[in-house]
């Protein structure tokens, strides 16, 4: 029997990704263990993607999750464009939603950094709340 390959590869691109969704189900359920609700998860549009969308009473959060493979992971990997990126998301997300957020909310702008554990494992390794504030 012939086998299919994968057009785009089936190596460290599907690595990658995979690591990263993992990533973005640990940072979900600290979330969640924290009070905040969900709204989105990978909620994209043409110039990007926000990882996590929640919130938790007034305060409506955009969270950014950057995964490793290795236990070393550092806030620099967040640019200063992809923080750019992010608010010109965050301004999609409320203007397309705007109906079903509250009236008044405090919003925030956060880091989730997920690597592996001394077991191999991924663990949450910082959750930097406020990482940034827009320009």
């Amino acid at each position: 029997m012939e086998s299919i390959s994968n057009p785009e590869g089936s190596g460290k691109k599907d690595k990658r990704v995979n690591l990263g969704i993992a990533g973005e189900n640990i940072a979900r359920g600290y979330l969640e263990s924290d009070g905040f609700r969900i709204l989105k998860s990978r909620y994209r549009k043409r110039h990007g993607e926000v990882d996590l969308i929640a919130m938790r009473g007034r305060l409506l959060l955009f969270c950014e999750v950057k995964t490793s493979s290795t236990s070393e992971i550092t806030v620099e990997t967040y640019s200063r464009m992809q923080q750019n990126r992010m608010v010109e998301l965050t301004q999609s997300f409320i203007a397309e939603f705007f109906d079903k957020l509250p009236d008044a909310y405090d919003l925030r702008y956060d880091l989730i950094l997920v690597g592996m554990s001394k077991i191999g494992e991924l663990e949450i390794k910082d959750h930097i709340e406020d990482a940034f504030r827009p320009q």
